[in-house]
């Protein structure tokens, strides 16, 4: 594990599970673009076992293992042993991969909860249909939503075509055949409601809906495909690992076909792809259900062409992938071969970003054993012993090591303000956002003077979003700001890279605040008439 805390995605999570632990509802109190739980969890650990990063990790990597555990289970039932160790193998090697992109992120959970649905919604392939499970898959579908908004829909919308994909065949008539899916469907639409509809009840009690309907459809319909757009990566040898990003699709896309050739002959003349062997709805009905699956998530994941926003389509992928490789003697030969050399790519992509990222944390000198290492053999910088010895979220339990200039920083916040002083953390010039320090509110246990703590290009680089910044700075009056500059060499190919031209947000800090000192990216600002 990297000791090097993520200080945007990380971040985000980091404090907003400080605001909710302080009382504050996502959205009302705070933008957010991510569903409530990953917060209320993450504040409700904190409540029991203090807050700091540990917690967030532990909670992280149990989520990680426990997906882990159930791909294990399952793929126990339809492949043999060897087959189940490599493709969990792979799994762990690109988890470990994408270690720092994905920390405290709400796509584990997802990935989790998604192949859980997935395996009930499974059991509609089966003549005796099982109410029971529907209602579970629904529940789980309904949680899976309140972690990401986007993701779980997406989830419900896959459950519902697979429910009426699983039944078409298996039944004879019409009318049977819609009373069975009615019935299924309201059985999942029931279990859905029951985790849903309390959260949305409690949401709608405390708070007004404009706020929730703002973060979550009106700012990405109008600007995120705009701002956050990226176009499908290069294959370079230093990026191997985004050929999976081609092969998930070639995978997803021979799930689908193989699967429509029993979608549409197994009730009529019963013929299989797989040669020596019968077209059993359990083999199909899993290729059937990960193969939609991994479309709804793939289809999701294009706005921004990276494989840490594709997880969610690659997991499906390498399930399918394990299936196939396990009955690649019955396919026809063109996808046998086909089949050997996908599984060939995935190992090797799987094994390319593992080390990369052992690469990158070896850089930069923050991996947990090299730090053990060099503190016990009294060989640790100064600043970073200074640094341990220190309580605060970030070395309670394990000491966590951002850049030695968040260091001081940090250290800063924490001596020249109290626990009751707001804090805001910028941006050097807020025409242009990329994304923004959200580690040092957390670090520091200084909660956001604004609303808008959470910075996404659209948002804080427009004029009415920065009025309400000012507004709030000025109700707030925060003794000190702090402007952060390491995202200002960041141009992405989408208008992110665009100033907005709005600079009421920097007139405001350049005259109401002064510059006290600087700690590399990062400068301290204090406010005018302020003796903190």
């Amino acid at each position: 594990m990297s000791l090097y805390p993520n200080v945007y995605d990380e971040g985000i999570i980091l404090t907003g599970a400080m605001r909710v632990m302080a009382g504050q509802v996502p959205h009302r109190d705070f933008y957010a673009n991510y569903g409530p739980a990953q917060f209320c969890i993450l504040a409700i650990l904190f409540k029991i076992f203090g807050p700091s990063i540990l917690v967030e990790r532990v909670f992280d990597i149990f989520l990680k293992a426990s997906l882990i555990v159930i791909i294990y289970l399952l793929l126990s039932l339809y492949v043999r042993p060897w087959i189940v160790y490599a493709t969990c193998g792979a799994i762990v090697f690109w988890l470990f991969g994408l270690f720092d992109s994905s920390f405290g992120l709400a796509t584990i959970p997802a990935s989790l909860l998604n192949v859980l649905a997935v395996i009930l919604i499974m059991s509609a392939f089966h003549p005796y249909l099982s109410k029971r499970r529907m209602i579970a898959a629904g529940a789980i579908g309904g949680l899976a939503t309140l972690f990401r908004y986007d993701t779980g829909i997406a989830l419900a919308a896959v459950s519902v075509c697979v429910i009426a994909l699983a039944v078409y065949p298996i039944f004879a008539g019409v009318l049977p055949k819609l009373r069975i899916f009615i019935s299924m469907f309201g059985a999942y639409i029931l279990g859905f409601a029951i985790i849903v509809l309390p959260s949305a009840i409690y949401y709608l009690s405390v708070a007004p809906i404009h706020p929730l309907i703002h973060d979550i459809i009106l700012y990405p319909s109008k600007y995120y495909h705009a701002n956050r757009n990226l176009p499908f990566p290069h294959i370079t040898i230093k990026q191997f690992d985004n050929t999976v990003i081609y092969a998930i699709i070639l995978l997803i896309g021979i799930a689908l076909c193989i699967s429509s050739l029993w979608f549409f002959r197994a009730d009529k003349t019963g013929t299989s792809i797989f040669r020596n062997q019968s077209g059993t709805p359990n083999l199909y009905g899993f290729l059937l259900a990960f193969g939609v699956l991994g479309l709804g998530m793939y289809v999701k994941g294009l706005v921004r062409v990276q494989l840490i926003h594709l997880y969610l389509a690659l997991i499906p992928a390498v399930l399918i992938l394990a299936v196939l490789l396990e009955h690649r003697w019955s396919l026809p030969q063109y996808l046998r071969v086909v089949t050997v050399c996908l599984a060939g790519l995935f190992a090797a992509s799987s094994v390319w970003s593992a080390l990369r990222e052992i690469k990158n944390v070896r850089l930069v000198h923050r991996s947990l054993p090299e730090t053990f290492w060099l503190f016990a053999t009294k060989r640790s910088p100064q600043l970073h012993a200074e640094w341990c010895k220190q309580r605060s979220p970030l070395t309670e339990g394990l000491c966590f090591l951002p850049d030695d200039d968040h260091i001081r920083a940090i250290e800063f916040i924490s001596t020249h303000t109290t626990a009751n002083e707001s804090l805001f953390v910028g941006v050097s010039h807020h025409d242009r956002i990329h994304s923004n320090d959200n580690l040092i509110y957390f670090a520091s246990q200084r909660l956001p003077a604004t609303h808008w703590s959470h910075f996404d290009p659209g948002l804080q680089n427009r004029a009415d979003v920065q009025t309400q910044i000012v507004r709030e700075l000025e109700l707030k009056a925060p003794p000190y700001v702090v402007r952060d500059s390491e995202f200002d060499l960041i141009r992405e190919p989408n208008d992110s890279a665009k100033s907005s031209g709005a600079t009421i947000l920097d007139h405001y800090l350049d005259i109401e605040y002064q510059r006290v000192c600087t700690f590399g990216e990062l400068s301290i600002w204090r406010r005018s008439g302020s003796v903190s």
